[in-house]
Order: structure tokens, then sequence, then C-alpha cells
């Protein structure tokens, strides 16, 4: 497989369904981490990273990264009670087969397979940390956790660790769960009507899943850094069992530390507290399936 980005050709269920390979150009002959990069509603992969950096993070930390695309900017995350959300796309399948062309193509150590996401994308990475975990070392989620049926339904097969930041004042994605508010909210996402889990249920649901000490609420190890965020933080039996949740207070539905703002009259203040491009890849890099 040659270095640099490719668009990769693929087929499933029938429509072609093309990803971006980006493989760095390292010297080593190791098995190389593969991260699945998973684009909002209403932007496509190549935008996506733009916004988040995590092309140039790949050649400087030596990942290969894949950027598969939802069709019509809008991955079947769960909210099928929607007439835009109905069970087709299969976009399990089509995530699970991306990976598989991945290592098909180039080195990659299947026991360090992660998925980063937000947004709608951060809601599909829930929904594949639940149904793919036998194959995924650890999900970084922003802007996003999932939709109540799936977290009411279904449960990892194995501890998985999982990081989430999220703001206070995301109109896109209510803190505390729900659906969107807000006019520009309602406007941009008019298909996408399916309510989410608030944080600190989901928080609940992988403290329990995990296997970590402690309730969600009072069992977590807290930090801070300031001005704006603060660090929830529970452990468990083995590194499996990591939940860390990142609360930036006043915070839209941005990427935090991102080098390009979204507009804040649109999606709210972007924090520049920390780097989250950087701060997800030291968590996802940290853990081995």
């Amino acid at each position: 497989m040659p270095t640099g980005r490719t668009s990769i050709p693929l087929v499933h269920d029938g429509r072609d369904r093309p990803y971006l390979l980006h493989v760095p150009d390292a010297t080593s002959r190791d098995r190389l981490p593969l991260l699945l990069e998973l684009h909002g509603r209403g932007i496509d992969a190549t935008r996506f990273d733009q916004l988040t950096g995590f092309g140039s993070l790949a050649d400087a930390e030596g990942f290969a990264l894949a950027m598969p695309s939802a069709l019509a900017e809008m991955w079947n995350d769960g909210r099928s009670h929607s007439p835009k959300w109905s069970r087709e796309p299969d976009d399990v399948g089509y995530l699970s087969a991306v990976i598989d062309d991945a290592c098909a193509r180039t080195a990659i150590d299947p026991g360090r397979i992660y998925v980063v996401g937000m947004s709608n994308g951060a809601v599909m990475a829930g929904r594949l940390a639940c149904a793919l975990a036998e194959r995924i070392a650890a999900v970084a989620q922003v802007a996003g956790t999932a939709e109540v049926g799936i977290a009411a339904g279904f449960r990892p097969s194995r501890p998985l660790p999982i990081l989430n930041i999220r703001g206070t004042a995301d109109r896109f994605a209510p803190y505390e769960g729900g659906i969107r508010h807000g006019l520009g909210a309602r406007i941009v996402l008019r298909h996408a009507a399916g309510p989410m889990v608030g944080v600190d249920e989901w928080a609940r649901f992988w403290v329990s899943a995990n296997g970590a000490y402690g309730s969600a609420l009072d069992g977590a190890q807290v930090g801070a850094l300031p001005p704006d965020t603060t660090i929830r933080t529970w452990s468990g039996p083995t590194r499996d069992s990591d939940v860390v949740f990142y609360r930036v207070e006043g915070g839209g539905h941005t990427w935090p530390g991102s080098r390009i703002t979204l507009p804040a009259f649109m999606f709210g203040r972007t924090s520049r507290t920390f780097d989250t491009t950087r701060l997800s890849w030291e968590f996802l890099a940290a853990h081995k399936r």
C-alpha cells in the first residue's frame, strides 16, 4: 500500500461506498494502529479531517487513518424511528467492511483499531462501541453520546475504554440528553429528530458495562483544566475499564482546540483549553485489545 492519502473503492450492500485511507510514511516494519474517523452530519470526510487535523497527527505518530463517508453525509446511528433513519443503510456492516479492507491493504495491528467521531459521527461511534466491541480497542466521542434505544437495548460484548468530550451549551446534542433545541440546530438537523442519552446516563452505562469502580456520579476521580473543563475518570480491574468524561462549561457543538473555529452564532463557543485531536489520540493509543 503506498503511503499518503488514497481514495479506496469499496462496494457494500450493492452500493459504492468508497473511503479515504491515509498511510503514514513510516520506516518501521511494525503493524500500524488504525483509526476510523467518523464525520458529523452535513460535513464530508475531507472537510472533517481539516477540522480535526488527524491526518497530520497520523504522520507524526505513525498510525493509519481511515476516513469513511456516510451516505448523504448522515450516519445511520440507530435513530430508526425517523423516516430518514431507517434500518438501511447498514453502516455498522459498512464500517466493519472498511476495517477489513484497510487491514487487507496495509499492515494493521488488529489489537489497535480505534474509532473517533463528532456529532452524528460520535453517536455512530457509540453504536459501534456496542456492536463491534470485539474488534475495537477504544472509542472517543465528541459532541454526542448514543440514541436512547441503543443505550437501552444493547451492551458491548466486553469492557471497552471510552472517552467522551461534551460542552454544556451544546444545542445540537444537549448535555442533559433529548433532542436538539434552538432554531439553528433545528434547521441543520431537521431530519435527525431522535433523542439522545444524557451525558450522566451515558457515563452510568459505561461504568456498568466496563465494571468500573463506583457509581457514575460519585465514584469518579475528578480533575480540572482551568478555566472551563472538568474531567471525570472511572477505572476498574483492567485498563479496558477506563471511562473518561470531559465537561466543557459553556462549550458548544464544537471540536475544542481546533485550528478551524466553527461559527459561534450557530455552533456555540469553541474552547481553547485543550487539543481534542491530540488528547483523543493519546487516550486511544494507551489501550490495546
